[in-house]
C-alpha cells in the first residue's frame, strides 16, 4: 500500500481506539499512531520514511521481520516501560494497522516471520485504482468520524 493509504487506515484505527481509551491528548495519540504506521516500510529504500535512512534496507528485507507482530509488541512494551501507556497503545494501533492493511496486497505479509513461512495475502495491488478507491473510502470514514466527534 502507498503511504497515504497507511495513514488513512491508521487515522481510522486511532479514532476508533480513542473513542474507547479516552487519551488525555487526542492529537498526540493520533499523531503517534499515524507516524508509526509508516515505520514498517523503513526497510524499503523507496518509501517515504525509508528514503531518509537507506542503510536500513541493506539490513532488513522488505516485508520481513519489520512486517510481523514482533515490532509493534516491542514498541508497546517499550512505551509502557517508560510509563507512556497510551502512547504505547497508539504505537501498537498504528504499526498493527500497517501490517493488517498490507495483508490485503498480493505480496501479503508473514505475521510470524521467521518462525513460519505462512503468508496472508489479498488482491489489492499497490498503487492501483482499487487502492485509490480504498483510500477514498477510508478518508471518507475519517472525515465522517471526525465531524461526528466535533458536532
Amino acid at each position: 500500500m502507498m503511504f497515504y493509504t497507511h495513514v488513512a487506515f491508521a487515522l481510522m484505527a486511532s479514532l476508533v481506539s480513542a473513542k474507547y481509551l479516552h487519551p488525555s491528548s487526542l492529537v498526540l495519540f493520533i499523531f503517534v499512531a499515524c507516524f508509526v504506521s509508516l515505520v514498517p516500510d523503513i526497510d524499503n529504500r523507496d518509501s517515504k520514511i525509508g528514503k531518509h535512512v537507506k542503510f536500513i534496507s541493506k539490513i532488513f528485507d522488505h516485508r520481513g521481520i519489520l512486517h510481523t507482530i514482533f515490532p509493534p509488541i516491542g514498541l508497546f512494551l517499550l512505551f509502557n516501560y517508560l510509563s507512556y501507556n497510551l502512547l504505547g497503545i497508539a504505537a501498537l494501533v498504528g504499526y498493527s494497522s500497517h501490517i493488517l492493511i498490507d495483508a490485503f496486497t498480493p505480496e501479503g505479509i508473514n505475521f510470524l516471520h521467521p518462525f513460519t513461512t505462512f503468508r496472508v495475502s489479498g488482491f489489492i495491488k499497490t498503487g492501483t485504482f482499487l487502492e485509490i478507491i480504498l483510500f477514498l473510502l477510508l478518508s471518507g470514514f475519517d472525515v465522517f468520524y471526525l465531524l461526528k466527534m466535533v458536532l
